[in-house]
């Protein structure tokens, strides 16, 4: 799904800029105390606007790509970005507002059961 209504910056450095912009709002989303609210439209405005920069996420990542390549990094540079400020974000796993579910290890009887068959009572 396009929305034509939200312009696509020209240039790399036009969308360099906006999305370290991004980069920034999210570190300090990080750092903020948490409000509740008790006001769903909030929650939904917000909602409806992380769908958007998603969808603008979406469209100017083939041109980075496309830009990076121009440029002469490797697929092997793009596919491990290390030294990018992004990678420098905390992950969602070291951030004390997510909760993190652990994995059950990996020689564990458990398997979750397939959602297409019925759960029996015991």
């Amino acid at each position: 799904m396009s929305d034509d209504s939200t312009p696509t910056p020209a240039s790399f450095t036009a969308t360099a800029t906006a999305i370290e912009a991004i980069a920034q709002a999210m570190r300090t989303a990080h750092t903020a105390d948490v409000a509740s609210t008790d006001d769903p439209q909030q929650a939904i405005a917000a909602l409806l606007l992380l769908r958007e920069v998603r969808e603008q996420l979406a469209r100017w990542e083939p041109q980075l790509i496309e830009t990076a390549r121009k440029a002469g990094a490797s697929w092997a540079d793009l596919a491990h970005p290390s030294a990018s400020p992004a990678a420098r974000l905390p992950s969602a796993a070291t951030c004390a507002c997510v909760p993190v579910k652990p994995a059950p290890p990996r020689n564990s009887a458990y398997r979750p059961p397939a959602a297409d068959v019925p759960r029996t009572a015991p």
